[in-house]
């Protein structure tokens, strides 16, 4: 049974969990076929690996049914109910800890049910103390939107409930989410573009996105609205910045115009959304054709630290963004800011995925020292990593033909320059 669908589940619960399954499995609402529980009482006594010799089919067979002959058909299909158990449960359980998809799920069957006084006291209780006191996540427009929509419904049968301008909300809510929506996904597009040098085969997105943001008035009326008491025009005020600094890469102005709305701004945002929207100004800076005047690397390490200070440099669950730590590393390196690294390395390296501490070490040693001016330590740092990646390649590869400037070893130039090219070309 080790290979089975269900094991690989039951080998990412943990204990609480385990027993949160058995009473689920024990409930008659989820489950009446006694011989999946049978098999449960079976195999939980291997937990947590589930590897024993003792879990193969035909002794497990023997445990549940001791005085049967063996029969695969009928235990592959216990084994089956009892996966699709499992997969139930991880349902019920990511839906347990979705508060939002709960209460939509509530209010639609209280509309349903023409349970209209219920209704409208959960919806107003909800929308007070979720969406009105919530700070903005990706995903907060559409989510509050849906929300409307399904008082809406039940409005449009019962005239006696009409709110207000629900209407003009819900466009309202339209626009904000479409705005928040299509900016950040302008990030990807834009990596698209840059990283992996793909062109779509027209220029609509360009078209479209210059027509709309390019608009004076619209602009003009946005800010206006921002200085105002309502913060989702806050917000939609720094994705607009956004798409401007990206339509405008030749004026810098435009990004310091993203980054002080951005900051000035970002006590209405949640700690996801900030992550996203200061991923998305470090962007912005690198798709700035007018940087002449500017250290870019300092300030690229501004953003960085600002993330380390407001303790949203590590993802939700508390792991290292990989991309995001290599990237630090070497920013920090460039300037020579040797506690920022030594603070990754203790604190944020720990954090990573265990197959790639020991690479994200020696990379972190090899800017570390480099940050010290110890050239040599640096050079041979760079040369012991293992793993096969290209950003970190390309990483050392430029740290290295900066350390040949540094060194004034024109020939180490040569060399480095010439096996950059071959690499370039693979």
């Amino acid at each position: 049974m080790q290979k089975t669908s269900f094991l690989e589940i039951m080998r990412t619960l943990d204990r609480d969990e385990l027993k949160r399954f058995e009473a689920f499995l024990s409930s008659p609402y989820f489950n009446t076929r006694s011989h999946v529980v049978k098999l449960f009482d079976v195999i939980k006594r291997y937990a947590p690996e589930f590897q024993s010799k003792e879990l193969d089919k035909e002794g497990v067979w023997k445990k549940i049914f001791p005085a049967k002959k063996y029969n695969y058909g009928i235990l592959k299909n216990i084994i089956y109910d009892i996966t699709k158990f499992a997969e139930r449960f991880l349902e019920v359980e990511d839906l347990n800890s979705n508060e939002l998809q709960r209460m939509k799920n509530l209010l639609n069957k209280l509309g349903e049910k023409k349970l209209d006084n219920i209704f409208v006291n959960k919806y107003n209780s909800f929308e007070k103390s979720f969406f009105k006191s919530s700070k903005f996540y990706y995903g907060y427009f559409g989510d509050y939107l849906e929300l409307k929509q399904c008082r809406f419904r039940v409005e449009a049968y019962d005239v006696r409930l009409h709110t207000k301008l629900i209407s003009a909300g819900i466009s309202e809510l339209m626009i904000f989410d479409f705005l928040a929506k299509f900016s950040n996904n302008f990030n990807n597009y834009y990596i698209g573009l840059t990283e992996f040098n793909e062109k779509p085969e027209n220029d609509f997105i360009d078209r479209f996105s210059k027509a709309l943001f390019s608009d004076k008035e619209l602009e003009s009326y946005i800010v206006e609205l921002s200085e105002g008491p309502d913060n989702n025009y806050k917000i939609i005020n720094i994705f607009f910045r956004l798409m401007k600094c990206y339509l405008n890469p030749d004026d810098i102005e435009y990004y310091y115009d993203f980054k002080k709305t951005l900051y000035d701004n970002d006590r209405y945002i949640s700690e996801s959304g900030m992550r996203g929207l200061y991923a998305s100004l470090g962007r912005a800076l690198d798709n700035c054709n007018d940087v002449s005047g500017i250290n870019k690397n300092r300030e690229l390490y501004e953003i960085i630290n600002h993330l380390a200070e407001k303790n949203i440099f590590l993802s939700e669950e508390g792991k290292t963004i990989p991309t995001l730590y290599l990237f630090s590393v070497k920013t920090a390196g460039y300037i020579k800011e040797t506690a920022f690294i030594e603070r990754a390395i203790k604190e944020y390296l720990p954090k990573t995925d265990p197959e790639l501490q020991d690479n994200f070490k020696t990379y972190s040693l090899a800017y570390l020292h480099y940050s010290k001016s110890e050239f040599d330590k640096a050079l041979e740092y760079t040369n012991k990593i293992s793993i096969d990646t290209f950003q970190m390649k390309y990483f050392l590869r430029n740290l290295q033909i900066i350390i040949s400037y540094e060194k004034d070893d024109y020939d180490m130039f040569q060399y480095l320059s010439d096996s950059y090219r071959h690499f370039l070309e693979k």
